[in-house]
């Protein structure tokens, strides 16, 4: 290998299931106005970091996703290539619902990490089916000298982020990281192999569209 490979890997902004105490998963809802704001300053943000780079722009299809990519999109005046495959945890029949009635009908599941192989939910994906589903797009996206920029969402990164250092699915449910509204993670591969250069940034929120705060996480 004689040049250096990057991927942008960033989550959507702040959607209406979060303020409205929704499931997420496959929980279809669109961006709050914070959430627009936040994603313009995203946006500003990759387009300054990667002024003069060529990049193409792929997102999960579910509408916070796609409109935070839209954003991106504009910024950078590229299209957006929406695919599935970057969706979050299919979580079947616990989609569409409140935090709080998931938790009631689902106690032996809620929040708890399951095997690997069962379904938390009626109609949802395993942890496996999940990792094996997110892990396709890390392992067929060409490499032709852009940029990919990749707009989805928490579970799914710590999937591709994942796949990316060919780590197993079994590693999945004892590990993981923290993914913030609009972060911004960093994949490289060079001649020593892959590697994380930045995980779960946030630096752009701070003094504008909000931030997390270290003490907001004790």
């Amino acid at each position: 290998m004689t040049s250096r490979r990057l991927m942008v890997i960033v989550r959507h902004a702040e959607s209406e299931h979060h303020v409205r105490r929704l499931t997420g998963g496959w929980t279809d809802t669109p961006l709050t106005e914070a959430g627009h704001e936040q994603a313009r300053v995203l946006a500003a943000r990759l387009a300054a970091e990667l002024a003069g780079h060529r990049v193409s722009l792929y997102s999960s299809d579910l509408k916070r996703a796609a409109q935070t990519a839209q954003h991106i999109g504009e910024a950078f005046g590229e299209a957006v290539a929406f695919d599935q495959r970057l969706r979050e945890h299919n979580n079947g029949a616990a989609a569409n619902m409140t935090i709080e009635a998931a938790a009631a009908r689902y106690p032996e599941t809620w929040a708890v990490n399951v095997p690997l192989d069962t379904r938390a939910y009626e109609g949802a994906e395993t942890p496996r089916q999940f990792y094996e589903r997110a892990g396709a797009f890390i392992d067929q996206i060409e490499a032709d000298g852009s940029v990919p920029v990749v707009v989805t969402h928490g579970g799914t990164m710590i999937c591709l982020v994942a796949r990316w250092l060919r780590l197993s699915a079994e590693t999945l449910q004892p590990i993981g990281f923290s993914a913030h509204t609009t972060s911004i993670t960093v994949l490289s591969e060079d001649r020593h192999g892959r590697q994380v250069e930045r995980l779960n940034d946030t630096a752009h929120l701070y003094g504008s569209a909000g931030h997390v705060r270290i003490g907001d996480l004790v």
